[in-house]
C-alpha cells in the first residue's frame, strides 16, 4: 500500500518569474482564478506559480518564527483528540465552486542539498472558515519543520494546531487562521456505483479533477487495527492524500488515503505487468465519528 501524501519539491530558482506570473497561478486576473461572469472561461492553472508563490510565502513565516513547529503539531495529534464541533452549514454544488475550499496541505522542510525551504505538497479541505481536513499520515511527518495550507486564492498559512485526530482512521482536522471561505459540506454514505469525482494535486497538478464510482466498501489494517474503508474508480497518485471525494451533489463522501497496485508478476520485490490500481479512501462516516457530526 502507497500513501500518496507529497512530492519533494525545489522551485526556489524559478523565484522571480514566479512573481511575473501571478499570487494565485491563474491565468485569470481574479485571485481565484475563476471569473464572476456566466461567460467566463475556467480557471487556467500554473502549476510552477502555484508552488513557487508556497515556497516563498512558507519561506517567509518560517524565516520569521510565524510557525507552530512539526514537533508540537504531531505530539498532538498522537493524542488522538476528539471534538464536537458543530460545523457551520457547509456548500456543495459544481466543481468550480467546491474547489475554493480545497487547499494545498504542505510540508515545510530544508533538505540536505542547499540551505533554502521546500514545499511537499499533499491535499486537504475546509469543514469550517478555520478548520481544514487531510489525512493523519500527512501531519506525521517528523522530517519536515512546519505544515503550510495554501488556499485557491492564493494565501498561504502555517497550521496552528491539531483538532481532532485518529492513526486508525488515517483521519486529522487541523486549525488555521479564519478563511472567510464557504466550507465543503459533508455528505452521507455513497452507494456502490455512485459516481463520484475527485479534487486533489496530484504530482503537482494542482485542481485536477477525475471522475470514477464507488467500486466497494471492504476492511483494511490500519495502526495494526481492521477498519471499513472505502475504494473508488476516479484516479488519484501521490499529493493526492487528503482530497475529497465527492458525490454529484458536491458534498464530500470520502477522503483519498492510498494507492495499492496490482501486479500479475511479484519475483523477489521485482514486479512486472501491472494490472490494476486500487484507490483506497476513508468513508465519510468516521470523519463523522471523530468531530461528532
Amino acid at each position: 500500500m502507497a500513501y500518496i501524501a507529497a512530492v519533494k519539491i525545489d522551485l526556489a530558482q524559478w523565484g522571480s518569474l514566479f512573481l511575473a506570473l501571478g499570487v494565485a497561478g491563474c491565468t485569470s486576473t481574479n485571485p481565484g482564478g475563476v471569473q464572476s461572469s456566466a461567460a467566463a472561461k475556467p480557471a487556467v492553472i500554473n502549476d510552477r506559480a502555484i508552488i513557487g508563490q508556497m515556497t516563498r510565502e512558507a519561506t517567509r513565516m518560517m524565516d520569521s518564527d510565524e510557525t507552530v513547529s512539526m514537533e508540537s503539531l504531531i505530539e498532538q495529534l498522537k493524542k488522538e483528540p476528539r471534538a464536537k464541533l458543530g460545523l457551520p452549514e457547509g456548500k456543495g454544488g459544481r466543481a468550480e465552486d467546491v474547489q475554493k475550499a480545497i487547499a494545498v496541505v504542505g510540508g515545510v522542510y530544508k533538505c540536505k542539498r542547499c540551505t533554502r525551504w521546500h514545499v511537499a505538497p499533499a491535499s486537504g479541505f475546509l469543514i469550517a472558515e478555520d478548520l481544514l481536513v487531510t489525512n493523519y499520515h500527512v501531519v506525521n511527518q517528523p522530517e519536515r519543520s512546519a505544515l503550510a495550507v495554501r488556499l485557491f486564492d492564493g494565501r498561504v498559512f502555517m497550521v496552528e494546531s491539531v483538532v481532532v485526530a485518529s492513526e486508525r482512521y488515517d483521519l486529522a482536522v487541523v486549525r488555521i487562521p479564519n478563511t472567510g471561505i464557504t466550507p465543503v459540506a459533508l455528505g452521507q454514505a455513497a452507494p456502490v456505483g455512485a459516481k463520484v469525482d475527485l479534487i486533489s494535486h496530484p504530482n503537482q497538478n494542482f485542481y485536477t479533477l477525475s471522475e470514477g464510482r464507488v467500486a466497494r466498501y471492504f476492511m483494511t489494517q490500519r495502526d495494526k487495527k481492521t477498519v471499513p474503508a472505502m475504494a473508488i474508480t476516479a484516479d488519484f497518485g501521490r499529493g493526492s492524500s487528503g482530497a475529497p471525494v465527492l458525490n454529484e451533489a458536491g458534498e464530500v463522501v470520502g477522503i483519498a488515503a492510498s494507492t495499492e497496485s496490482l501486479y500479475y508478476t511479484e519475483d523477489d520485490g521485482d514486479q512486472k505487468n501491472l494490472q490494476m490500481v486500487f484507490k483506497n479512501c476513508v468513508p465519510v462516516s468516521q470523519l463523522r465519528e471523530l468531530i461528532g457530526g
